[in-house]
């Protein structure tokens, strides 16, 4: 009888006053959740690592969830912008070698393919740059790491190793690069977190104004370590838009080239970052939010190329989420896609069509397994029945779509090549009155729609996007000075007056 009568007591203080007001979340998270739903951020984090200094807010499950969740958000926007810099870039210096005869552009589009994963491509060019040696020592010397690498993704391992030895890399660039892509194919990351650190310990005096690409190639040997905090460290207040190299044809002419690996390896550093935080709360919590915690470090094991704990993980979100939910939905879809990416491509397949029965009815659902397939790496050509089916059902179905399901029909049209009906729904999704302003649109989106632009050679509208999302994001730069210098090329093609 007393039992229940506290029972009773207890769910009337509940009706009478809400949860939050009985446990009230406090105000520095607030304030940082809402500078997050506005894409601020940095200013976001900030917000939280302040007021953990000054003992405002405590260190607990609530704080690390998110911190977390805003550092996944804004990791994802950067591994989106390295994405669209590997393509632009490629783009460029293929237009380049065309009317440029130099050895430099061919070592940079070289290493451009092989980011690309063209590494037949990537061999070829490099071995050119290597056998000419027409290119400064520092140059050569990258040339041949980039030549071994592409030997070693080719499965000729004991080439590449010859290439490194025989290469006899000094300089400290192709050094720290060197250090940089042991730990990137997980060759030996120990080997190279020594390499790195010994260049970047180096580089500090003699070479300062490239001092911060040293920081993260040597923040990322850490993170293939599993250091995640020491990797995350190193990389604070890292400039992202510094040229390796510049290369004067003439008086009047310079071109600038930059290291685009950098982008992507901020990008994982800020992914180990966010899965330090939400992997306790895991074990530490239970229900909803250990469902959430599970799926986004499973999501975030996949990106960083952990396969393994991104199963471990997402089976864990699997056992939590409750069924019908959409945490439900997007795991079954990650869980499907690790199968397809481990090469278990008829389980893969048969798991998504299964659950594609279950949720055929819920357009939004479906949108959101195909976002999960797409952000985790599966080619196009694997899932391509999957899609068809997806897209037969979207493009016929009438209901009333937000915004973000508008951006995700962009997302699904872009992955399948269709670039027109992507520029449809990307602009549809923008805020009207506000269109490139990043507090009403999602930044990641805008990024993309950038690139359709370039892709379909709508270079004013990409380059608009570009200059408003560079006031807010570091390592816009190598983006848009591949995408300004198209642009300038066409112009000249056409007889058009160049952009100032």
């Amino acid at each position: 009888m007393k039992k229940r009568l506290i029972l009773i007591l207890t769910l009337i203080l509940l009706l009478v006053f809400p949860w939050n007001s009985l446990f009230p979340i406090p105000r520095e998270i607030e304030y940082a959740l809402k500078l997050n739903r506005i894409n601020h951020y940095d200013e976001a984090l900030n917000v939280i690592y302040r007021a953990l200094k000054e003992d405002k807010i405590k260190p607990d499950i609530t704080s690390a969830y998110t911190i977390g969740r805003i550092l996944y958000r804004k990791a994802y926007l950067y591994k989106e912008m390295a994405n669209v810099c590997i393509k632009t870039n490629l783009g460029y210096y293929l237009q380049l070698q065309e009317r440029e005869r130099s050895d430099i552009i061919k070592l940079f589009l070289g290493i451009s393919h092989f980011y690309n994963g063209q590494y037949i491509e990537a061999a070829g060019i490099l071995n050119q740059v290597v056998r000419n040696r027409r290119v400064n020592k520092d140059q050569l010397e990258l040339a041949y790491v980039y030549l071994g690498a592409s030997y070693y993704k080719n499965g000729e391992k004991s080439k590449a190793y010859d290439l490194w030895k025989k290469a006899g890399v000094r300089s400290l660039l192709a050094k720290s690069t060197l250090g940089y892509i042991y730990a990137y194919l997980m060759i030996n990351p120990s080997i190279g977190e020594s390499l790195a650190k010994e260049a970047m310990n180096l580089a500090k005096s003699k070479l300062p104004y490239r001092y911060d690409i040293f920081r993260i190639n040597h923040a990322y040997t850490l993170l293939a370590l599993g250091n995640f905090s020491d990797a995350y460290n190193e990389i604070k207040n890292v400039n992202l838009n510094i040229p390796i190299f510049t290369y004067r044809p003439n008086p009047k002419k310079e071109l600038k080239f930059y290291d685009i690996s950098i982008i992507d390896s901020y990008s994982k550093i800020i992914f180990g970052e966010s899965i330090k935080n939400l992997e306790p709360i895991v074990t530490a919590s239970s229900g909803e939010l250990a469902s959430f915690a599970a799926y986004y470090v499973a999501q975030m094991y996949v990106y960083l190329g952990d396969l393994n704990n991104g199963m471990k993980y997402v089976q864990k979100a699997q056992r939590l989420a409750v069924n019908g939910s959409l945490t439900m939905t997007r795991s079954i879809a990650l869980e499907s896609s690790i199968f397809l990416l481990q090469g278990k491509i008829r389980r893969g397949i048969k798991s998504l069509k299964k659950e594609i029965q279950l949720i055929y009815g819920k357009p939004s659902f479906l949108l959101e397994m195909m976002k999960v397939i797409i952000q985790s790496g599966v080619s196009y050509d694997t899932v391509k029945d999957v899609v068809v089916t997806v897209e037969n059902y979207i493009y016929g179905s009438n209901w009333s779509r937000n915004r973000r399901e508008t951006a995700l029909m962009g997302d699904l049209s872009l992955y399948s090549g269709r670039f027109v009906k992507a520029i449809y729904f990307y602009e549809r999704a923008r805020d009207k009155g506000n269109k490139n302003k990043i507090e009403t649109n999602d930044p990641d989106f805008l990024i993309d729609l950038a690139y359709v632009y370039y892709v379909k050679e709508y270079y004013p509208e990409s380059l608009e996007i570009l200059f408003s999302l560079d006031k807010y994001f570091k390592g816009i730069r190598p983006i848009q000075n591949a995408v300004q210098s198209v642009y300038s090329f066409k112009q000249k093609g056409t007889g058009e007056a160049l952009m100032n």
